[in-house]
């Protein structure tokens, strides 16, 4: 019996090992970190369980009496991160994550989006969701994002379009990347 010679698997490229990793933040992730200012500028810090939608807009369901939800809604921006579990990276000090400026609207309550979306929420998080729609004081929220920052390790960090159209490898103020201070 003769053994059938085999190829190896074609390698991946960089490109697509990047894509894939962004990929994997994309598809476990269950809240963002949300960044939002005030029109006065005061900033605040804070998350919320988030879904995204096919065009990866990601959408979040909040309270009006959270102060990021009258930020949002005042100034329509807001900065949004994914980041890996700090129980499972290999490396405390870069820990995978991918984080975007993104512009915000609201999308209007009971309309066909709003009822599509909401089902998303209630097919990721469940029954809870069924609770909170009742709620007249959340609002439904749409992240559009827009360029951002991919790190996937030291001196792994990438300037990104939302659709990962553009990718660019960040290099430090040198050009070099990480510098010793020695």
């Amino acid at each position: 019996m003769t053994q059938a010679a085999t190829s190896p698997a074609p390698k991946a490229s960089n490109e697509d090992k990047i894509q894939q990793q962004y990929l994997e933040l994309l598809n476990g992730f269950q809240s963002i970190q949300l960044s939002t200012v005030s029109a006065e500028g005061e900033p605040t810090a804070s998350y919320s369980p988030a879904v995204m939608d096919d065009e990866r807009n990601f959408y979040i369901f909040v309270s009006e009496i959270a102060h990021h939800t009258g930020n949002m809604m005042k100034t329509g921006k807001a900065a949004i991160m994914i980041i890996e579990d700090e129980g499972t990276a290999a490396q405390i000090f870069a820990r995978k994550r991918v984080s975007f400026r993104a512009s915000v609207s609201e999308v209007e309550r009971g309309s066909e989006h709003w009822e599509s979306i909401l089902g998303r929420f209630e097919e990721k998080f469940g029954r809870v969701v069924e609770h909170l729609k009742a709620m007249d004081d959340f609002h439904l929220m749409r992240l559009a994002p827009e360029e951002g920052r991919l790190v996937v390790g030291f001196g792994r960090a990438y300037s990104i379009s939302a659709d990962l159209s553009e990718v660019v490898h960040l290099k430090g103020l040198d050009g070099n990347g990480h510098r010793d201070g020695k």
